[in-house]
Order: C-alpha cells, then sequence, then structure tokens
C-alpha cells in the first residue's frame, strides 16, 4: 500500500488533515475578507462618520477598527504560525530584478530610506525644531487634512484612542497585508511569483482605504508597496510595523491640539 494511502488511514494522518484544511479555510476566508468585507465594511463606516462626525461616532470606529485588526491578526497566527506571519526569506531564483543586483538592492534600499525620511521624519523633525526653537506653528499641514477631520482626532481622547488605532494599525496591517498576504500568495496554499504576490498585496492594501478616493487608494498601494519591499529586504515584518506606527502617530504632530493645551 502506498505510503500516503496509508497515511490517510492513519488517526494522527486524518487528524493532521483535518487541521490542514481548517487552517487552509481560515487562510481563504481571511483573504476574501480582506479583499471584499473589509474596504466595503471601511467605506460604509467612514460615510456613517461622515454623516455622524461626532467624537463618540469617532471613537467607536477607532474601537471597531481595533477589535476586527487584533482578531483577524490573532487568526493569521493560528492559521500559519508565528514564524511565516513575521519572517521571510527569498530564496534565489526569486526577486531577480531585486536580489541579484548589489547596485539596484541600494539603491531601492536609498529611495525607501528618502521616502520613510519624508512620510514621517521631516514632519515629525519641524514640529520638534519649532518647539525647541520657540518658534511658532501655522499648521498649514494640517489644514490641507481638513477634508479628513471627521476622522482625524481633535479632543484629548480622540488623540489617546489614535495612539491606539494607530499601534493596532502599524502592527496589524502589516501582519496581514505584508507577513499573511505574502505567504498565502506566494508560499501556501497558492504559489504566485513573489513579485506578483508583493503587488497583489499592495494593491489590495491601498484598496482597503476606498474612503480616500482613487488618489487616497493609490498613494496607500505604493506606501503598502515600500513596506513590503522593506520586509522582503530586511527578512522581518518588524521594520515595516516600526515605520508605519510612526506614520500613523505623526498625524498628532501634524494637527493641532485642543485648545487648551500648548505645543
Amino acid at each position: 500500500m502506498p505510503a500516503h494511502a496509508f497515511s490517510g488511514l492513519c488517526p494522527t494522518g486524518k487528524h493532521t488533515e483535518k487541521i490542514l484544511m481548517a487552517t487552509t479555510l481560515i487562510q481563504h476566508l481571511l483573504f476574501l475578507f480582506l479583499l471584499v468585507v473589509s474596504p466595503i465594511w471601511d467605506l460604509y463606516a467612514i460615510s456613517k462618520l461622515k454623516r455622524n462626525p461626532g467624537s463618540e461616532h469617532k471613537l467607536r470606529y477607532y474601537k471597531m477598527v481595533c477589535t476586527w485588526l487584533w482578531i483577524a491578526s490573532a487568526l493569521t497566527v493560528v492559521a500559519i504560525g508565528f514564524r511565516p506571519v513575521f519572517t521571510i526569506r527569498p530564496s534565489p531564483g526569486e526577486l531577480t530584478w531585486l536580489l541579484p543586483h548589489p547596485w539596484v538592492r541600494y539603491l531601492v534600499e536609498a529611495l525607501i530610506a528618502i521616502a520613510l525620511i519624508i512620510i514621517v521624519v521631516l514632519p515629525v523633525g519641524i514640529v520638534i525644531w519649532k518647539k525647541l526653537t520657540k518658534r511658532p506653528r501655522k499648521y498649514s499641514s494640517a489644514a490641507a487634512l481638513e477634508s479628513f477631520s471627521y476622522f482625524l482626532p481633535a479632543t484629548w481622547t480622540e488623540r489617546r484612542w489614535w495612539v491606539v488605532a494607530s499601534i493596532s494599525a502599524g502592527v496589524c496591517e502589516e501582519t496581514l497585508f505584508r507577513g499573511f498576504m505574502l505567504h498565502y500568495l506566494h508560499v501556501s496554499p497558492w504559489t504566485l511569483n513573489l513579485t506578483l504576490a508583493l503587488l497583489i498585496s499592495s494593491v489590495t492594501f491601498g484598496f482597503n482605504h476606498l474612503y480616500q478616493g482613487a488618489g487616497g487608494m493609490a498613494g496607500t498601494a505604493i506606501v503598502g508597496f515600500i513596506f513590503g519591499l522593506l520586509f522582503l529586504l530586511t527578512g522581518n515584518v518588524l521594520f515595516p510595523i516600526i515605520f508605519h506606527v510612526l506614520m500613523d502617530l505623526r498625524m498628532l504632530a501634524i494637527l493641532r491640539p485642543p485648545a487648551d493645551a500648548t505645543l
């Protein structure tokens, strides 16, 4: 009797097969959730928030987002394990446009560093510099974000919950859109080309910001691609998590604080 047939009759083999089927089903459902349910739900929730932009509704939205992000991330770890989610090691035959050419890799790393400096370091650095030199702030960047006032934090309570939401988004979105999706699309159950998997995960990440319009989705997809490259180049999702959290937290430095506070 063939070995695979014997293992199918074995209780241990049956148990392993059931576990494999269950974890694969969880992965399929998670992917469908991120691809379809999450962006549509978020668009609906944001539309409600626009109609009722009060602090109570805003806080409720922050809490709901944090809840589903952590639940989905926990399911991801259950389905594929901790190490496959948080680490990646491309084989020598993969990413032939990037890994085999040192100068290409250095150029990409330099571009990623420049992008992160512009997106994260520069806005926060300007705020710190003006605070240390006691120069007045014009909040011109905050004025440019006025159209998102229904979503962005305004009160001290909202700002505290924004910290929680930023950490949750950084940890969980990188776990889901980088760690999980690259594993799901490239390793198991699908075996797509790693570059294609990166593109699909980045576009899906952008689509999950449907409420920002076409420009916002395109910009978010590019940011997702940058975080995905950072994940592939470092082999660890920790670095994208750190920069993702900082990118979201920088909003607290850009936005005007409540009127009863000084910055």
